[in-house]
């Protein structure tokens, strides 16, 4: 409890920092963004249906040349038939981030609050419903600690016209909250992008720093060739506790080549998890899916009807020993940004 005032005060402290900081940069007046997006989604898992609209606004506030502060939240209700067939909703809200950025120069950036943590790339770049080209979720997930608590550095650069650098590293602390939980952890990502090939390559690391003190690492992969409005992208995790081993690989192909079918993208996955081995009867029921070998195969289409409108079909098929299941999501996603002030401008 103690770490987690800790991070809280250096959050606050930061947050003062840049208030103090509030400037005009070369005549030009940065402004907040309240942007975000807002679904419905209809998730039929195993014949359990279920309805969710949902908002996740994220605000953007720029002080001066150096500071940021942004925070994403979230909130929806989930409708559900019960066994007499009526419906029960049930409402969850949360904070992803909510942080402080100060730009030090062009190669580091210092970020304290609840933040994100920078394991490979899916969590940071792709999950989010207005982002994600699948609606279901990848079965690594939950293997790594998805949120932190305390402090980050991040940066890049240029390691010659054909090696782009980028790390980033953190550390967390415990809380318990629950609606900002996270683990005490540390660790950190490397990536190496080749901008004449458009590919780009990392690994990543994460140390468990409570219970079973778990060490997860990852590598991951993303291309998208110059010739071809396709990007392939895949992860792969391990962890040395409980949480077993996964992997995936997904491709996007967006239409645009056809004149009449240039507002369609199609979208496939192939994913596999190993769980554990030796896990107690006792573990693998505390764990659910973690507890469980799972593969898993996704295809879907994204069809966007304005650029800040689209509309989502994905199916599953995922077999599990003794209880293989289909997964079906449909629905809707807008995007919204709104500007807070009037509009930034040179003077």
């Amino acid at each position: 409890m103690r770490i987690a005032r800790a991070g809280l005060f250096s959050f606050v402290f930061m947050l003062s920092l840049a208030l103090q900081a509030q400037q005009d940069t070369d005549g030009i007046k940065p402004i907040p963004i309240l942007t975000g997006y807002t679904s419905y989604f209809t998730r039929v898992t195993g014949g359990q249906y279920q309805d969710a609209p949902s908002v996740t606004p994220l605000l953007l506030l720029p002080v001066g040349d150096k500071w940021l502060l942004e925070a994403r939240g979230s909130y929806s209700d989930t409708f559900s038939k019960d066994a007499l067939g009526n419906y029960n909703g049930t409402n969850s809200y949360g904070l992803a981030y909510a942080q402080i950025d100060y730009i030090a120069n062009r190669y580091v950036t210092l970020v304290g609050g609840r933040f994100i943590t920078p394991f490979n790339i899916y969590g940071e770049r792709l999950a989010p419903s207005w982002i994600r080209a699948l609606q279901t979720s990848t079965l690594t997930s939950p293997v790594t600690s998805g949120s932190g608590l305390g402090g980050m550095v991040r940066g890049g650069f240029s390691l010659n016209d054909s090696v782009n650098f980028s790390y980033a590293t953190y550390f967390s602390s415990n809380n318990t909250n629950h609606i900002v939980a996270t683990d005490r952890s540390t660790g950190g990502r490397i990536g190496f992008f080749l901008p004449h090939q458009r590919l780009e390559i990392g690994g990543s690391f994460q140390q468990g720093l409570q219970a079973d003190r778990a060490h997860s690492s990852g590598a991951y992969l993303e291309w998208q060739p110059n010739r071809n409005p396709l990007t392939i992208r895949s992860e792969f995790v391990r962890s040395s506790g409980t949480k077993g081993t996964g992997y995936w690989v997904e491709s996007v192909y967006r239409l645009s080549q056809i004149h009449s079918l240039r507002r369609l993208e199609l979208a496939g996955r192939g994913q596999q998890f190993i769980a554990a081995d030796n896990l107690s009867a006792a573990t693998i029921k505390k764990l659910g899916a973690l507890g469980k070998n799972i593969q898993q195969a996704d295809g879907g289409l994204n069809y966007y009807l304005r650029s800040d409108v689209r509309a989502s079909a994905t199916f599953g098929r995922q077999y599990v020993v003794g209880k293989d299941a289909n997964l079906w999501v449909v629905g809707l996603t807008y995007r919204f940004v709104m500007p807070m002030w009037p509009q930034g401008s040179a003077q």
